[in-house]
């Protein structure tokens, strides 16, 4: 999985979180059942299609076939073909370890953080749910004879309920759209970052190394060939 598509699945997660914490008590009960109806429900790892992940891989190694062509442009052809061959052995299995640090570094371990205002929007949809229960706790007791006739007062109680709660939370998933979308772009930078250290610790880092040698072989060359030129 690349790094756009694990910042997009951080910032679903996020959103998903969000819709889980700010929603109505009775969605979220639903959500709840229908998740412990489905076995096979749960965080599994999200993995490419096997011709996404073919794509992939041949993106890595026309990168690593670019980077040891133009490192090697103009060396004669042992120190070629040497920088080639370690820029080879580096790419052995890069695909693989790419595909690692996109699990490790794409999404966070735990759940992603919650900003200040998710208390109140919590504690705003349970007073929601509270003028429903309790408008219709008193609807009942005027059915039964407990309580003195009047529908104005614990109707007007459960019409706020009832309305408040879907407000709320599509108030909640307005501003957690830019929340999710930094968590995203967070997490995309991060693979980004590890994903450039491991090309360049498996590639680069030996590309360059051979590139160092060759060209301390070429000066001691040069310095013994002016010594000799000068002796002579």
């Amino acid at each position: 999985m690349g790094a756009t598509a694990a910042g997009e699945a951080a910032e679903r997660a996020w959103l998903r979180n969000a819709n889980r914490a700010c929603g109505t008590p009775w969605l979220r009960l639903w959500r709840w059942f229908q998740e412990r109806s489905e076995p096979g429900t749960g965080r599994v790892v999200v993995r490419g299609r096997p011709d996404e992940e073919a794509t992939a891989r041949q993106r890595v190694e026309q990168a690593v076939r670019t980077v040891s062509d133009r490192a090697s442009a103009g060396l004669p052809a042992p120190w070629a073909r040497a920088v080639r061959e370690a820029a080879v052995r580096g790419s052995q299995g890069l695909p693989e370890a790419l595909d690692e640090l996109a699990v490790r570094a794409g999404l966070p371990p735990g759940r992603p953080p919650r900003p200040a205002w998710w208390p109140v929007a919590v504690f705003a949809q349970v007073s929601m749910t509270a003028l429903q229960v309790m408008g219709g706790l008193w609807l009942l007791g005027q059915i039964i004879g407990i309580t003195a006739p009047n529908l104005g007062v614990p109707v007007l109680l459960m019409v706020i309920g009832i309305v408040g709660g879907p407000l709320i939370e599509w108030s909640c998933r307005m501003a957690a759209r830019g929340p999710a979308r930094r968590y995203g772009l967070e997490a995309e930078r991060r693979l980004r970052e590890a994903a450039a250290g491991c090309g360049r610790a498996r590639v680069l880092d030996p590309v360059a190394a051979e590139l160092l040698r060759y060209r301390e072989v070429r000066e001691q060359y040069g310095r013994v060939v002016g010594v000799r030129t000068g002796s002579v």
